[in-house]
């Protein structure tokens, strides 16, 4: 189907309308730091109000492993759509079985269950009503730079105060220990995994603690929001270690790393580590809402009937776009495609010098980060995203300082768009630099 191109006049009262009915919760950033309405969108690029293009290093923050606008995902939906496109969650269909089995397949118990949601914040939820319940513990282990969700129950594992403020009866987080500022496989400056869990791990098994009654850890293989950083080799292990010890369910927030983006399935078979719990989402529906949450049998029988169910969970649409999300990961081995295209960016960013800036890099396969470091600080950074905004690449910040340019492409991306990536990124910061 032929698609109308968006007129100048078509944005402009898309973006005013925009800002006069929503909340500035969301607008307020769609205006101020992004200050772009879509047209369009194809395989890496989209289309703004004027007929502009934009190499979208983002992927919708990490949900389009295929890029966009995939003829195969379009058909999966389509048909889907025609058949049955919603029930509640009370109904089943083929499109969701058949997704079951696959996601069976690919996780690492024997006899795994799943209990799908429909955001990433809910499945976390859902993964903490399951940690409860399984164990009759009630409090819940994080980490510091740690995004699990914006939800009540989500805001207490994710590490970042100011999300809290005004919004929740919760003062602070649960207890959020030190995520190890190494930079994953990327160097080999890194201290032991032991050494990197030791103050966090004399803290929980002091006796005034209360280890008895922590039921979860909850972590992120690689953390997004918190700029990109990847556990170093062997710590992942010594967080598995430590909690099969205590009793405590290790919970792996996959939403982001998981279905190849860290150049494997999953983030957490870089260390071979089979976790207690496993949170998916983001890539799962090629772009429609579909989540969940995975574990042993033994865990996820613990949790009684309706405690974790919503309207849409397992919405037939997204879960037939979840099995050809799945297959196309599969057969066309994007984990391995991810890890080849993030070393080569990896490189590429490496081998940058640019007076005035300090580059250094974090994390896996292709969820990588390049912080910039200068007198400039966050504002520097903020400038340079903008630039590269101008010079027709799209990317987003982060970091708890906001000083991390994120690059999230779709694992599909072409060779000559990823040097293009680069060339922009370089440019941005020399023209800023020269201002």
């Amino acid at each position: 189907m032929a698609v109308r191109p968006m007129t100048a006049e078509d944005a402009g009262t898309a973006m005013r309308e925009l800002t006069r009915f929503e909340s500035p919760s969301m607008s307020a950033t769609i205006e101020n730091d992004i200050g772009l309405i879509v047209s369009h969108a194809d395989g890496p690029h989209f289309w703004d109000r004027d007929g502009r293009r934009y190499l979208d290093l983002t992927a919708g923050s990490g949900v389009h492993a295929l890029g966009h606008g995939d003829p195969g995902l379009l058909t999966a939906m389509s048909e889907q759509l025609h058949r049955f496109a919603h029930g509640g969650w009370q109904l089943g269909c083929p499109a969701r079985a058949e997704l079951s089995g696959r996601l069976a397949e690919l996780l690492p118990w024997p006899d795994p269950v799943l209990l799908y949601c429909t955001t990433g914040s809910e499945a976390v939820e859902g993964a903490l009503k399951v940690a409860r319940a399984a164990t009759g513990r009630r409090q819940i282990l994080g980490f510091l730079g740690g995004y699990h969700g914006k939800t009540g129950g989500s805001l207490a594992v994710t590490a970042n105060s100011s999300l809290r403020r005004d919004v929740t009866e919760l003062p602070i987080a649960a207890l959020s220990l030190p995520y190890p500022s190494a930079r994953g496989y990327l160097t080999a400056e890194v201290v032991s995994s032991e050494a990197e869990f030791a103050w966090g791990k004399e803290i929980l098994e002091h006796p005034d603690f209360g280890l008895d009654d922590v039921a979860a850890l909850v972590v992120e293989p690689v953390q997004g929001a918190g700029g990109m950083l990847a556990a170093s080799p062997g710590w992942l292990s010594q967080l598995r270690e430590f909690t099969r010890k205590h009793g405590i369910l290790l919970v792996l927030d996959e939403i982001y790393t998981g279905f190849g983006r860290t150049g494997s399935m999953f983030g957490f078979q870089h260390d071979g580590v089979v976790p207690d719990l496993v949170v998916l989402g983001k890539a799962l529906g090629g772009g429609l809402p579909v989540s969940l949450v995975a574990g042993p049998r033994a865990v996820m029988k613990r949790i009684a009937s309706l405690r974790q169910t919503s309207t849409f969970s397992a919405n037939p649409v997204a879960c037939a776009a979840g099995n050809y999300v799945v297959r196309r990961v599969v057969e066309d081995d994007l984990s391995r495609r991810a890890a080849e295209t993030g070393d080569a960016l990896a490189a590429a960013l490496a081998a940058l010098r640019i007076p005035g800036v300090e580059i250094t890099l974090c994390g896996r396969g292709l969820m990588l980060g390049a912080r910039v470091h200068t007198t400039g600080g966050a504002d520097f950074v903020k400038a340079v995203v903008a630039r590269m905004r101008e010079l027709g690449v799209l990317v987003l910040r982060g970091g708890s300082d906001g000083e991390v340019v994120k690059l999230t492409p779709p694992l599909t991306l072409p060779a000559d768009a990823a040097t293009a990536a680069i060339e922009a990124f370089a440019t941005a910061i020399r023209d800023e630099l020269a201002r």
